[in-house]
């Protein structure tokens, strides 16, 4: 059975992070299988059309990756998405690939962070790439959802509270608000920013970094903390690589 490997993204218009993330993250995955091809797919339309717009690029919807790969004679995918939580865009890519399968063998790995080992493997990675200092804390910012998924979130931010890491979201719980009543309790007042998004798109440059007064970095500065930002996608990191070709591993099984 010829099997082809189909990494599925949300997708960017920001090319450096998109080379930095998405690309690094298809090269992690062609150099751990490397008996098997590997093709791109982005779930956004926008992002397909800005892309095309803009830079001229045409990255496949994942109708027309299926398509290509069905041409090219494989009889198997293996689907790796780039999400980190099985929420709503995991649910419609399950949908779309059961609808697009017409005869060919689909597995589908897992996002990034489904067990509690992902979420204990996940706080020792980010220790691991982000030293701080005791008077500093490290401070996430993750997507959030209304999905049920976004309970992962939570579970992750309370595990998180038994180190010098604190997590929020932009459109979930925990939120902007929930975590800064919670710094003030802390007596550290230095905080460190860094995206817990898979690229360092615009959540991570404007709702995280950015110079507008609603900006968590600007809302922190206003109540006095030094803070610094990291903008760096999760996809930068070799170990979050790794974790990805690992659930491409398992599905592949």
């Amino acid at each position: 059975m010829k099997t082809a490997l189909l990494v599925v993204s949300f997708g960017t218009t920001h090319l450096d992070t998109m080379k930095k993330t998405i690309a690094a993250t298809e090269n992690a995955l062609s150099a751990a299988f490397p008996d098997n091809p590997v093709y791109r797919a982005f779930t956004s339309g926008v992002v397909r059309k800005r892309l095309k717009a803009k830079f001229g690029m045409q990255v496949d919807s994942m109708d027309e990756a299926m398509a290509r790969i069905r041409t090219a004679g494989y009889d198997r995918v293996v689907v790796q998405p780039t999400l980190l939580i099985p929420g709503a865009e995991y649910d419609k890519l399950c949908t779309a690939m059961e609808a697009s399968a017409n005869g060919m063998q689909i597995t589908i790995g897992k996002p990034l962070l489904c067990s509690e080992e992902d979420m204990d493997a996940m706080i020792l990675l980010l220790q691991k790439a982000y030293p701080i200092e005791d008077d500093t804390i490290l401070l996430l910012m993750g997507h959030g959802t209304e999905h049920s998924a976004n309970d992962i979130y939570i579970r992750l931010a309370d595990k998180m509270k038994h180190t010098s890491m604190r997590l929020c979201t932009v459109e979930g719980n925990p939120s902007f608000a929930d975590v800064m009543e919670e710094l003030s309790a802390l007596p550290q007042k230095k905080i460190l920013l860094a995206p817990m998004l898979f690229v360092a798109g615009d959540h991570a440059k404007n709702d995280m970094a950015g110079e507008e007064p609603d900006s968590l970095c600007s809302m922190l500065e206003a109540k006095g903390y030094a803070v610094s930002c990291a903008i760096q996608g999760l996809g930068e990191l070799a170990d979050i690589r790794n974790m990805y070709a690992q659930k491409a591993r398992e599905a592949l099984v």
